[in-house]
Protein backbone atom coordinates (compact mmCIF):
# COMPACT_ATOMS: atom_id res chain seq x y z
CA UNK A 1 0.00 0.00 0.00
CA UNK A 2 1.21 3.62 -0.24
CA UNK A 3 2.48 5.67 2.14
CA UNK A 4 -0.30 8.22 1.60
CA UNK A 5 -3.05 4.90 1.77
CA UNK A 6 -1.72 4.65 5.55
CA UNK A 7 -1.37 8.07 6.81
CA UNK A 8 -4.70 8.54 5.74
CA UNK A 9 -5.89 5.44 7.83
CA UNK A 10 -3.92 7.23 10.56
CA UNK A 11 -5.52 10.23 10.40
CA UNK A 12 -9.36 8.51 10.60
CA UNK A 13 -8.28 7.02 13.52
CA UNK A 14 -6.92 10.26 15.22
CA UNK A 15 -10.63 11.61 14.48
CA UNK A 16 -12.21 8.78 15.96
CA UNK A 17 -10.24 8.52 19.15
CA UNK A 18 -11.12 12.59 19.68
CA UNK A 19 -14.53 12.00 18.51
CA UNK A 20 -15.14 9.13 21.37
CA UNK A 21 -13.21 11.31 24.03
CA UNK A 22 -15.58 14.70 23.39
CA UNK A 23 -18.50 11.99 23.66
CA UNK A 24 -17.21 10.09 27.01
CA UNK A 25 -16.74 13.98 28.31
CA UNK A 26 -19.86 15.10 27.30
CA UNK A 27 -21.55 11.61 28.72
CA UNK A 28 -20.10 13.04 32.34
CA UNK A 29 -21.36 15.93 32.08
CA UNK A 30 -24.41 14.96 31.33
CA UNK A 31 -24.59 13.05 34.52
CA UNK A 32 -23.57 15.71 37.02
CA UNK A 33 -26.53 16.91 38.68
CA UNK A 34 -26.63 20.65 39.53
CA UNK A 35 -26.01 22.44 42.67
CA UNK A 36 -28.86 24.39 44.13
CA UNK A 37 -27.19 24.99 48.05
CA UNK A 38 -25.54 23.56 51.00
CA UNK A 39 -27.12 22.08 53.83
CA UNK A 40 -25.76 24.21 56.90
CA UNK A 41 -24.54 21.59 59.74
CA UNK A 42 -27.07 22.77 62.10
CA UNK A 43 -27.54 20.63 65.58
CA UNK A 44 -31.33 18.94 66.11
CA UNK A 45 -32.50 16.07 68.57
CA UNK A 46 -32.93 12.57 67.43
CA UNK A 47 -36.43 10.46 67.81
CA UNK A 48 -34.12 8.82 71.02
CA UNK A 49 -33.28 12.93 72.59
CA UNK A 50 -29.66 12.42 71.65
CA UNK A 51 -27.94 16.05 69.70
CA UNK A 52 -27.98 15.25 65.69
CA UNK A 53 -25.70 17.73 63.82
CA UNK A 54 -27.09 17.48 59.96
CA UNK A 55 -22.95 17.52 59.12
CA UNK A 56 -23.29 13.93 60.50
CA UNK A 57 -24.09 12.94 57.33
CA UNK A 58 -21.10 13.96 54.68
CA UNK A 59 -19.48 11.45 53.47
CA UNK A 60 -22.80 9.87 52.50
CA UNK A 61 -25.57 10.94 50.05
CA UNK A 62 -28.59 11.83 51.98
CA UNK A 63 -32.17 12.20 51.21
CA UNK A 64 -33.81 14.80 53.36
CA UNK A 65 -37.47 15.61 53.94
CA UNK A 66 -39.50 18.14 56.14
CA UNK A 67 -42.45 17.08 57.79
CA UNK A 68 -45.00 17.38 60.48
CA UNK A 69 -46.77 14.70 62.43
CA UNK A 70 -50.41 16.37 62.46
CA UNK A 71 -50.03 16.40 58.50
CA UNK A 72 -53.77 15.12 57.27
CA UNK A 73 -52.00 14.09 53.45
CA UNK A 74 -48.69 15.20 51.78
CA UNK A 75 -46.29 14.45 54.97
CA UNK A 76 -47.04 10.58 55.35
CA UNK A 77 -46.98 10.60 51.43
CA UNK A 78 -43.68 12.27 51.76
CA UNK A 79 -42.54 9.64 54.19
CA UNK A 80 -44.12 6.44 52.16
CA UNK A 81 -42.05 7.81 48.76
CA UNK A 82 -39.08 7.76 51.15
CA UNK A 83 -39.43 4.21 52.60
CA UNK A 84 -39.74 3.37 48.99
CA UNK A 85 -36.34 4.67 48.39
CA UNK A 86 -35.05 3.43 51.59
CA UNK A 87 -36.17 0.04 50.40
CA UNK A 88 -34.78 0.39 47.10
CA UNK A 89 -31.27 1.87 48.49
CA UNK A 90 -31.54 -1.26 50.44
CA UNK A 91 -32.24 -3.85 47.22
CA UNK A 92 -29.28 -2.54 45.59
CA UNK A 93 -27.24 -2.67 48.51
CA UNK A 94 -26.52 1.17 48.87
CA UNK A 95 -27.37 1.24 52.96
CA UNK A 96 -24.37 2.15 53.85
CA UNK A 97 -23.70 4.86 51.32
CA UNK A 98 -27.07 6.36 51.79
CA UNK A 99 -28.58 8.19 54.99
CA UNK A 100 -32.03 9.36 55.38
CA UNK A 101 -33.60 12.46 57.66
CA UNK A 102 -36.65 13.81 58.39
CA UNK A 103 -37.09 16.95 60.12
CA UNK A 104 -40.14 17.75 61.50
CA UNK A 105 -41.99 21.94 60.83
CA UNK A 106 -43.46 21.77 63.68
CA UNK A 107 -41.12 21.12 67.01
CA UNK A 108 -44.03 23.07 69.62
CA UNK A 109 -46.18 18.79 69.21
CA UNK A 110 -43.27 16.84 67.37
CA UNK A 111 -40.77 16.06 70.74
CA UNK A 112 -38.77 12.98 70.14
CA UNK A 113 -41.23 11.12 71.87
CA UNK A 114 -43.84 11.64 69.00
CA UNK A 115 -41.44 11.35 66.08
CA UNK A 116 -40.12 8.31 67.61
CA UNK A 117 -43.67 6.55 67.38
CA UNK A 118 -44.51 8.32 64.53
CA UNK A 119 -41.51 6.35 62.60
CA UNK A 120 -42.52 3.03 64.89
CA UNK A 121 -45.86 2.86 63.68
CA UNK A 122 -44.70 3.00 60.40
CA UNK A 123 -41.80 0.57 60.78
CA UNK A 124 -39.22 3.03 59.58
CA UNK A 125 -35.81 1.13 59.54
CA UNK A 126 -33.54 3.47 61.85
CA UNK A 127 -30.10 1.77 60.95
CA UNK A 128 -29.86 4.54 57.91
CA UNK A 129 -33.01 7.00 59.07
CA UNK A 130 -33.22 9.32 61.88
CA UNK A 131 -36.58 11.55 62.41
CA UNK A 132 -35.35 15.37 63.69
CA UNK A 133 -36.83 17.94 65.92
CA UNK A 134 -35.51 21.08 67.37
CA UNK A 135 -35.46 24.95 68.49
CA UNK A 136 -37.96 26.40 66.37
CA UNK A 137 -35.75 29.14 65.17
CA UNK A 138 -33.64 26.59 63.89
CA UNK A 139 -35.76 24.72 61.83
CA UNK A 140 -37.19 28.29 60.53
CA UNK A 141 -33.59 29.01 59.36
CA UNK A 142 -33.59 25.96 58.16
CA UNK A 143 -36.50 26.38 55.87
CA UNK A 144 -35.53 29.41 54.56
CA UNK A 145 -31.88 28.26 53.57
CA UNK A 146 -33.88 25.14 51.52
CA UNK A 147 -36.41 27.59 50.10
CA UNK A 148 -39.36 25.99 51.98
CA UNK A 149 -42.74 28.02 52.04
CA UNK A 150 -44.43 27.54 55.32
CA UNK A 151 -47.66 28.86 57.00
CA UNK A 152 -49.73 28.27 60.10
CA UNK A 153 -53.22 28.26 59.35
CA UNK A 154 -55.46 27.83 63.00
CA UNK A 155 -58.63 25.48 62.81
CA UNK A 156 -60.53 27.91 65.32
CA UNK A 157 -64.18 25.69 65.94
CA UNK A 158 -63.42 23.38 63.17
CA UNK A 159 -62.66 26.59 60.72
CA UNK A 160 -59.12 26.80 58.89
CA UNK A 161 -58.13 30.50 59.91
CA UNK A 162 -54.79 32.49 58.66
CA UNK A 163 -53.37 34.48 61.37
CA UNK A 164 -53.56 35.32 64.99
CA UNK A 165 -56.01 32.63 66.70
CA UNK A 166 -59.02 33.63 68.15
CA UNK A 167 -59.32 34.41 72.50
CA UNK A 168 -59.15 31.76 74.59
CA UNK A 169 -62.23 29.59 75.13
CA UNK A 170 -62.64 28.43 71.86
CA UNK A 171 -61.31 24.94 70.28
CA UNK A 172 -58.35 26.28 68.44
CA UNK A 173 -55.56 23.62 66.81
CA UNK A 174 -53.26 24.11 63.93
CA UNK A 175 -52.57 22.76 60.25
CA UNK A 176 -49.30 24.18 58.44
CA UNK A 177 -49.29 24.23 54.53
CA UNK A 178 -45.67 23.62 52.72
CA UNK A 179 -43.47 23.22 50.42
CA UNK A 180 -44.19 19.47 49.10
CA UNK A 181 -40.18 18.70 48.26
CA UNK A 182 -37.55 15.81 48.78
CA UNK A 183 -33.93 16.61 48.75
CA UNK A 184 -31.10 14.76 47.52
CA UNK A 185 -28.06 15.91 49.40
CA UNK A 186 -24.11 14.57 48.30
CA UNK A 187 -21.54 13.50 50.14
CA UNK A 188 -19.88 17.19 50.34
CA UNK A 189 -23.78 18.33 52.11
CA UNK A 190 -24.45 20.10 48.97
CA UNK A 191 -28.37 20.25 47.42
CA UNK A 192 -27.99 18.40 44.15
CA UNK A 193 -31.62 17.24 43.20
CA UNK A 194 -35.57 18.96 44.23
CA UNK A 195 -37.78 15.92 43.91
CA UNK A 196 -41.65 16.52 43.89
CA UNK A 197 -42.10 15.34 47.43
CA UNK A 198 -45.39 13.51 47.97
CA UNK A 199 -45.15 12.54 43.77
CA UNK A 200 -41.77 11.12 43.40
CA UNK A 201 -41.11 8.94 40.53
CA UNK A 202 -38.80 6.83 42.64
CA UNK A 203 -36.96 4.99 39.57
CA UNK A 204 -36.11 9.09 38.97
CA UNK A 205 -35.10 9.39 42.67
CA UNK A 206 -32.60 6.27 42.89
CA UNK A 207 -31.31 6.75 39.30
CA UNK A 208 -29.85 10.07 40.82
CA UNK A 209 -29.15 8.66 44.07
CA UNK A 210 -26.36 6.09 42.29
CA UNK A 211 -25.12 9.14 40.43
CA UNK A 212 -24.45 10.95 44.07
CA UNK A 213 -23.08 7.46 45.24
CA UNK A 214 -20.83 6.97 42.25
CA UNK A 215 -19.00 10.79 43.02
CA UNK A 216 -16.30 10.42 45.78
CA UNK A 217 -15.22 13.36 45.86
CA UNK A 218 -16.23 17.33 44.82
CA UNK A 219 -16.31 17.96 40.99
Amino acid sequence: MPRWFWLGVGIGLLFVAAAGAVKIAMDVRAESLPVYMTVPDWPFTDQDGRTFWLGQTRGKVMVLGMIYTHCPDVCPLITARMMEIQQQVAAEGLSDEVFFVTITFDPERDTPEVLRRYAQVRKIDFRNWVFLTGDPSTIRHLTEVLGIYTERVYVINGTPTRGTPSPSGASVTYLINHTDRIFLVDRQGRVRALLPGSRTEIREAIEKIRRLVRERSAP
